[in-house]
């Protein structure tokens, strides 16, 4: 597989989290009584912050063990 093969699926990777994690933002904005959160939303902003930071977190180690797989893989063949 060629270099530039290699860094599209990662990028591609990191596009996929970014977008699962707004779009899991987004499903908690919709699901959210507009009351509560125009009464506190500072601390719903912060939460909305946390929910996409912990998402992409999560499904931005797939694409880093890709990396580190693609970077470090030709070190251990024999």
């Amino acid at each position: 597989m060629k270099g530039y093969a290699k860094a599209g699926i990662v990028i591609a990777g990191y596009v996929a989290a970014f977008v699962i994690a707004a779009v899991a933002v987004k499903i908690h904005i919709a699901t959210t009584d507009p009351v509560q959160a125009s009464a506190a939303s500072g601390m719903y902003a912060f939460g909305d912050l946390l929910l996409f930071a912990g998402v992409f977190g999560v499904l931005a180690l797939l694409p880093t063990g890709a990396a580190l797989f693609f970077t470090f893989a030709r070190f251990f063949r024999d």
